[in-house]
């Protein structure tokens, strides 16, 4: 008689490319304890929806998620229902009770264990297997790719030992751990060998890698060792902290030829007052004169920065200070959210709550101010030659993205060109283009 075959599994993930990379190393355990991976949840046996819970709307979509996937449940091949990452970590024990449709929690510190769990709730145990906060992945781990086959998001740190009183992140994910830097490069070098175009580095703060190791290696001396790997490709930054941008680490990104300069530093706010409520340094003129420093390190750098709106206790003058650093800092990219209180953080309990609508008044305001000037940092561009990472097309149209753009959440580049000549083109390839035209956010553009 013929084996049965193996258990199909599929996982959803939810949040953000941190997210991403325990979902793909939760299918890779998967895979190697003997279960299929099945990309279309209607099909699968076993449904996971990896989760974010890092503010009450990514709770919210979570939870509409799972309650989606319970009724596929009842509707199709599904046998067993689990919740993983995050929310799990942040609420699992609560979810055992207020979710009844969802066969299994396991939290973010608990990845070796997820085999166990699927094969508990098929057995028809309900439980909850929470993480332990010191655990991290290694380049050891096995790993299921999920997304396009060209890029890759390596994982330096997990966890944050920062105290930003908004954030619920150290409570979810524990202290700041560093990876050991060859554990680092040996997963670099995996992505190089299977033909990735492009590596993200992504931690919850990038900037801080390796203040916690033996002889503090920082995120500096890592670019410098990746640099002398042979790589052609694309080394992006992500997630750093406005505290920690250095020369030193400036001066490595302008010397390895396959970092981009790109930085993503959230940096929140720019009035004192609200930063120091936020339990942050820095101010409007700190910031600025850090800008004006890394634009003078590294001159055709693309900078991205994220902003909360209506944190409790911002007045009209700190949310103006906040528009006059937007007119003046002219970033390439922001992007902004409204004030959320998140239970347990000290910030929920300040005094001077910011009323619901004004948040929301103030978020529109933020855009529109900012909208103009993304517009013209990209008209600058046109006439300007770009190397593009093509990752789609479009009928007669290329689609990819610059150096300017990180996955996911910023433009992209529209290419044009002789059909003979888009054809020759394939996703994953990198191309010259020169630009034609701009939008806010994305660039229209010329093959060659």
């Amino acid at each position: 008689m013929p084996p049965a075959p193996p258990t199909t599994v599929a996982l959803i993930s939810l949040g953000c490319p941190k997210n991403l990379v325990d979902a793909e190393h939760l299918l890779g355990l998967l895979e190697q304890d003997g279960f299929a991976v099945e990309e279309d949840a209607q099909r699968a046996e076993v449904i996971i929806v990896n989760t974010c819970a890092f503010i009450e709307p990514a709770e919210e979509e979570a939870i509409e998620a799972l309650l989606d996937m319970a009724d596929l449940k009842q509707e199709g091949q599904c046998r067993v229902l689990l919740c993983t990452g995050c929310l799990a970590q942040r609420h699992g024990e609560e979810l055992l009770e207020a979710l009844p449709e969802v066969d299994g929690f396991l939290g973010v510190g608990a990845l070796p264990r997820i085999g166990e769990l699927v094969r508990r709730a098929l057995a028809g145990e309900r439980l909850f297997i929470c993480g332990d906060l010191s655990f991290s992945p290694d380049a050891h781990l096995p790993r299921w790719q999920s997304g396009p086959q060209w890029l890759a998001y390596l994982r330096i740190a997990d966890g944050c030992s920062h105290r930003c009183t908004f954030c619920t992140i150290p409570t979810i994910r524990g202290a700041y751990r560093s990876r050991p830097l060859e554990d680092v490069l040996t997963e670099f070098d995996q992505h190089v060998t299977s033909g990735k175009r492009e590596v993200c580095l992504i931690a919850q703060d990038t900037t801080a890698y390796g203040r916690d190791l033996p002889g503090r290696p920082s995120l500096a001396d890592l670019l410098r060792a990746m640099g002398e790997r042979s790589f052609d490709g694309w080394i992006r930054v992500l997630y750093g902290h406005p505290q920690h941008v250095t020369d030193q680490l400036l001066d490595a990104m302008a010397e390895v030829p396959a970092v981009v300069p790109y930085l993503d530093i959230p940096l929140q706010h720019v009035s004192t007052p609200v930063l120091r409520r936020m339990g942050r340094a820095g101010g409007r003129q700190e910031y600025l004169r850090l800008l004006a420093n890394i634009r003078r390190k590294l001159p055709d750098v693309a900078l991205r920065t994220t902003f909360i709106v209506g944190f409790p206790g911002e007045s009209e003058a700190d949310f103006a200070e906040l528009l006059g650093f937007l007119e003046e800092a002219r970033l390439d990219r922001v992007s902004a959210f409204r004030y959320w209180d998140e239970k347990g953080t000290p910030a929920a309990s300040l005094p001077d709550p910011v009323p619901e609508d004004e948040r929301e008044e103030r978020l529109a305001r933020l855009l529109e101010v900012q909208e103009p000037i993304s517009r013209a940092t990209n008209e600058r561009l046109v006439g300007q030659r770009l190397r593009v990472l093509v990752e789609s097309r479009v009928e007669q149209l290329l689609v990819g993205r610059s150096y300017r753009d990180a996955p996911e959440v910023d433009g992209e580049v529209k290419v044009r060109g002789d059909r003979q000549a888009l054809l020759q083109v394939s996703p994953g390839d990198l191309v010259e283009v020169r630009v034609t035209r701009a939008e806010v956010h994305d660039l229209e553009a010329e093959l060659g």
